[in-house]
Formats: structure tokens, sequence, C-alpha cells
């Protein structure tokens, strides 16, 4: 009976595999409760494309007709499987540059969301998790914009989030710093109801395991965003990407997760599943890894009104009244979960 909070399907992702309603039907057979859909939100510029999508000849055109005929798939499937699964039609935001704010405001104007993802993805609108390289080229662009800004007199680049102010840091120390701060600018402009993978910006770095709580000024940083989390009740995802890109742990990791649980913020979990595949993967060692934490709980998003029995070994979702409430997160509640509980229901899965 896990969750997901965060999935991505190769229907409507050039970097994915499969169709969305082949990850929904094995999110059924793996007997989760609710599965969130959060497809990328459109990008509205030219060189906001990923390679792939550049091999493929895509345009933002193209990314904004997808996201269309995504959502129009996800509400058609929400309405299929209701009776299997928990669909929560949402998607994840990309947070690349102070335009992003309006770009957002505009497709939650367009279309009627139960939940959203807010992520980083880039730093001064380069990404930093799609290879070495361009995490490398994140760095320099930084210090880059961090000298033309102390140049001008501390004027931000105009593409440059405010929050993102010069430091005399240099190399990952920079980084780590203005991704942060990029994040603080997000979660404060947005306060998304799930954090994406909160310490993304380790991926590519020289040794993911480093210890943040251990640099001054990224902990400063990693500190406020937990403490503003915490205070409007976001929910940071427990996601078990990371364990398939080779670390030991989800993200966030164990230093970040220590400080997150002493100030009170909420768990969710994540797959982030970009494909069958990936549904509910790595959610045993997931489980084990909150509970060395002491983690005791988490949270997920469900639909008002809604109850679920077990009919021919599965779960069965009934919703009062029979009737499906509207998309919109007026019409989803939060509720808890035991880690305890849920370690005896994978077991018996």
């Amino acid at each position: 009976m896990p969750f997901s909070h965060h999935s991505h399907s190769g229907q409507f992702c050039a970097h994915a595999k499969d169709t969305l309603e082949a990850c929904v039907q094995q999110a059924i057979a793996k007997n989760l409760r609710v599965f969130c859909l959060t497809e990328h939100m459109p990008r509205a510029l030219p060189r906001d494309l990923y390679p792939e999508e550049q091999e493929l000849k895509y345009t933002p055109q193209n990314l904004a007709d997808s996201f269309a005929e995504y959502y129009r798939t996800a509400v058609s499937l929400r309405d299929k499987y209701q009776h299997q699964i928990t669909i929560l039609v949402g998607f994840e935001i990309d947070w690349i540059r102070p335009s992003m704010l309006q770009e957002i405001a505009t497709l939650r104007e367009k279309y009627a969301f139960d939940i959203f993802v807010g992520s980083v993805h880039h730093v001064d609108e380069v990404p930093i998790d799609f290879s070495t390289e361009m995490y490398q080229h994140a760095i320099t662009t930084v210090e880059s914009n961090d000298r033309a800004a102390r140049e001008s007199s501390g004027t931000t680049p105009p593409d440059r989030f405010p929050e993102v102010s010069p430091t005399d840091s240099t190399g990952e120390t920079r980084i780590f710093e203005a991704y942060f701060d990029t994040q603080y600018s997000m979660l404060t402009a947005l306060k998304p109801p799930v954090i994406g993978h909160f310490d993304l910006v380790r991926l590519k770095c020289e040794n993911h395991t480093i210890d943040l709580t251990a640099i001054p000024s990224v902990y400063e940083r990693v500190l406020r965003n937990i403490k503003f989390i915490a205070s409007y009740g976001g929910m940071v995802e427990i996601n078990t990407a990371a364990l398939r890109k080779g670390w030991q742990h989800p993200y966030p990791g164990p230093d970040v997760l220590d400080v997150m649980k002493r100030e009170g913020v909420k768990f969710v979990l994540s797959d982030d599943s970009h494909g069958v595949e990936q549904v509910a993967y790595g959610y045993g060692r997931c489980l084990q890894y909150l509970h060395q934490h002491d983690v005791e709980e988490v949270w997920y998003y469900e639909w008002l009104g809604t109850q679920r029995i077990i009919k021919d070994g599965f779960l069965t979702t009934q919703v009062d009244g029979q009737q499906l409430p509207e998309i919109g997160s007026a019409n989803v509640e939060a509720k808890k979960i035991r880690i305890e509980d849920l370690k005896r229901l994978l077991r018996e899965w």
C-alpha cells in the first residue's frame, strides 16, 4: 500500500519510457494506493530544450502540445481506474529564471491540478543533473555571473533570481550555495505541496556523500530552506531515484534528513519513476533508511472522502457517493501512516 508523488512516462517525457497508462497499470499491479502523475511543465524558450529534445527536433510548441495531451490522458486514466487507485493529476515545475513564475501561473490558470512538485534542475539557467559536463558548466556560469554582478556594483544579472547573491566561494561550494538560494526563491514564491529531490545538486558532484552541514555557508542555506518548508507545511519527498543512480540512500541524504526530522518536516514517498520498471523502485530500502533515521511516519495525499477495501487481493477504491471529486487541491487531503505499518504491508506485498 505505498504511494508515489512523482512520476513520468515515455509518452510525454523524452528521457523516460513506456506509455502513461502502462505506468498506471504497473502502479495498480504493485498495489500502490496513490500514484501522482507529474510530467514536466512545458518550457517556453528554445534554449531550455534538453539535448535529447533537440535531437528529436522538439520546439517549445511541441512541449506545450504534449503537455495538453498529457493532461487529457491523465484525466481519462483518473476516471478509468478510479476504483483501483487514486490518481492525482499534477506537474513538476522547472525553476529556470524569474519569468518562470508567470509561466507557472499561466499553466495553473489553464489547467486544474491536484498537486505539483516543486523542483530545481537549473542554476543560473544551466541544468545541474543532466551530465557531469553540464554540471561543471553550471559552476563556471555561476562564478562568471558573480563576477559580472560585482563589476556592476552588485546588480543581479537579468535572468538570475534575486535571491542568488554573489559570494566569495568558488567551485562546488559555490554551486551548492547558488542551488539552495535558487530553491529558496522557488519555495517562497510557490510554497509547493511536495518538494522534489531536495539535494539534487549533489548528483553530479565529485562526492555525493559530502556532508552539507559541515560547510557553514551551505548549511546556513539548507537550514533556512528547511525551516521555511516546515513553516508552511510543505512535504519533502523521499525520492528513491537516487538508489538507481548509484547512491546508497534516497534523496535527501542522511545529513539533510536528520536536520529535516529535527525541524519537524513531513515526508512523502516518491519513486520519480520514468517508466514501468521504476514504479515503486527501492521502496523496501527506502523504508529501512527512514527507520534507521528514526522517522516514524510518512504522509500521502489522497482524495477527500476516500476509503480502501481489499478485493481479490488488491486495494479497491471507494469514493463517498461513488462520485469522483473535481480535480483541484481543495479536494485533496493529507493523511499519514506509520513506517512500521508500511513495512508490514510491503512484506505482505
